[in-house]
């Protein structure tokens, strides 16, 4: 199969057997692979009412068609399986190189099902599998992990978990170098099937269909995206902190005010004074991520915050200490955890103390007790056990469901919909609970249009046809998670045609795109449905409807009921019940689900 290796490893850890299973043409065809292939395949595979963290949960890294080749920014893999957070469909994108290396040990995904008597370590190279112990890793953090593996096995990369995944940690993240899948806590998934990490290495060659015109072809759009995208390689994505700060889209005190004094010296022009150098993921020409360094704290040439990171940690809480967050970021990609989660379950516990609700004392503004509470998150110990289980639990156990800042469990990333109101719909209606990257409304009306695709700027503080403009953007980067292809990757829709078509040999046509991702959409609302998605849960926390005073977006709040109509009517799905219609359905070639 030209595009793909043709094979997916399934690992059984209880039985302590491996095997192969087919990539299915059919499903190909439909979803292409990414986190697509994964709900379609993960649908039929695995029982929904499964507790995430049994040995009956499945866990699913896999790649896309494009993944290891030349194409821009798709050195990507995607982790999918069962969410603890949520106890809905998990989604985990990464960059950096692992995603290309499994391609080239053989293989285009790795299913791991049951769990190890004892920590095992699984080691694929050039088609070969091998369970290796990994009781002497359980314990160790991501780095001196990965610097193990590498050691001992040569030239391989590594995706594993630190402490947080061993202890269940809800919100427990995969490391893949300082790549992070860091959302819905499949990290922790990782850590119950007792599988400390994946270790991949080969020089297997991805076979493509029109070799010369997609290198061609490839090569050109990457010159042509790195100039494009040149700001972002120059500041990285905290130069949105900025453009945050603009448009109040950024978290102030767990999202209660609008204006943070000391937002410039967590911003990309303060970065400046501890960058040491940039990151690049396999075959990307934008290089966005950070490499600082902070002698004082003793971390040297390491992975820099991203923007997620420095408004979790920074304004969230209130915090200005670049350098510190710089080690807060560290901390949680040592221990692995989601620094989203983490930072916002902190917040929301920061919050419930500032108003009565708890007295475990926490207070804004403390950069010495969040690096504290992250020891404690990550080794289970003290208050950290209880935060541990994320922000919605700690709201029970004080009786504040009404306050915390959260869509099916999952905290709120760091983009409020009182700034850009298609979030909202967003939020509301994606797959894993609220997550920014299921359609990026916020960049939308800032400008960044498909009009060939009818997405379409509009007025940001408006709802009419948020609801509509949402869906499509969500499709949109459905169909990009499929390829897989980095969001940040601003590449013409029909450039990304030509060279799918090129690679795989098909023929698909522009119109194609949003019918491929809407066919993703449509399987992960399968997946839901079938784990107990109710639509009641489609809705924003209240303190996301309740206007910021004296704020550039006068008093504005989402009309979240309105939006999701539109949505709905869309898709055309029952609003009540939450179901696809045959006819939507038919529409997909999804008619015998």
């Amino acid at each position: 199969m030209n595009g793909y290796m043709g094979q997916i490893l399934v690992a059984d850890l209880s039985k302590e057997e491996t095997s192969t299973l087919e990539i299915d043409s059919s499903i190909s065809t439909q979803f292409l692979g990414g986190s697509g292939y994964a709900a379609r395949l993960l649908y039929s595979q695995l029982e929904l009412s499964v507790d995430p963290l049994s040995p009956d949960n499945i866990l699913l890294f896999m790649t896309g068609p494009l993944t290891g080749t030349l194409a821009p920014s798709t050195g990507r893999h995607v982790v999918c399986g069962k969410s603890p957070l949520t106890n809905l469909w998990g989604e985990s994108h990464v960059g950096g190189h692992f995603g290309a290396f499994l391609k080239f040990s053989g293989f285009d995904g790795v299913l791991i099902k049951g769990r190890a008597e004892n920590p095992v370590t699984l080691h694929i190279d050039e088609g070969k599998v091998s369970l290796l112990s990994a009781v002497d890793l359980w314990g160790e953090m991501t780095g001196p992990t990965q610097k193990s593996l590498k050691d001992d096995l040569g030239r391989v990369q590594v995706c594993c978990i630190g402490p947080a995944g061993e202890n269940l940690v809800k919100f427990a993240s995969i490391v893949t170098n300082e790549r992070v899948s860091a959302r819905c806590g499949l990290g922790a998934v990782m850590g119950s099937k007792k599988l400390k990490a994946i270790a991949v290495g080969g020089k297997s060659k991805v076979p493509l269909h029109t070799p010369d015109e997609f290198q061609e072809l490839a090569q050109s759009s990457r010159k042509t995206l790195g100039e494009a995208m040149s700001m972002l390689s120059d500041q990285g994505t905290v130069m949105y902190v900025d453009i945050g700060m603009m448009f109040n889209d950024m978290p102030i005190k767990y999202f209660q005010e609008i204006e943070f004094d000391d937002a410039d010296l967590i911003n990309a022009k303060s970065m400046e004074e501890i960058l040491t150098g940039r990151i690049a993921c396999y075959s990307c020409p934008i290089g966005c991520g950070r490499r600082v360094t902070v002698p004082e704290y003793g971390l040297e040439n390491i992975g820099g915050p991203e923007f997620q990171t420095v408004a979790s940690f920074g304004s969230n809480l209130l915090i200005s200490d670049l350098k510190k967050i710089a080690l807060m970021n560290n901390l949680c990609n040592q221990y692995g955890m989601d620094t989203i989660s983490c930072g916002s379950t902190i917040a929301f516990t920061t919050h419930l103390c500032d108003v009565g609700k708890a007295n475990y004392g926490f207070t804004w503004d403390d950069a010495d007790g969040v690096i504290n509470t992250i020891h404690s998150i990550g080794t289970r110990k003290g208050i950290g056990d209880i935060l541990a289980e994320g922000s919605v639990s700690v709201a029970k156990k004080h009786s504040a469901e009404d306050i915390v800042l959260h869509v099916r469990g999952m905290e709120i990333p760091n983009h409020d919909p009182r700034a850009f109101s298609g979030m909202a719909t967003i939020y509301t209606v994606a797959s894993r609970g609220a997550s920014h990257m299921e359609g990026d409304m916020y960049s939308v009306d800032m400008g960044q249009e498909f009009r060939q695709l009818g997405i379409n700027s509009g007025d940001r503080l408006e709802n009419d046809n948020k609801g509509i403009t949402a869906a499509r953007a969500q499709d949109f980067r459905a169909f990009f998670d499929s390829v897989i292809m980095c969001h940040f990757a601003i590449v013409p829709p029909q450039t990304i045609i030509e060279l799918l078509n090129l690679a795989i040999g098909t023929s698909y046509q522009l119109d194609d795109i949003l019918k491929i991702g809407a066919r993703a959409v449509t399987m992960k609302r399968l997946f839901n449905l079938k784990s107990g998605l109710k639509t009641d849960d489609e809705k924003l926390p209240k303190p996301l409807l309740t206007p910021h005073a004296e704020s550039v977006t006068d008093d504005f709040v989402p009309d979240v009921d309105a939006q999701l109509e539109e949505y709905y009517n869309y898709r055309k799905w029952d609003r009540k019940s939450g179901n696809p219609s045959d006819t939507a359905l038919e529409e997909l070639g999804l008619s015998d689900l």
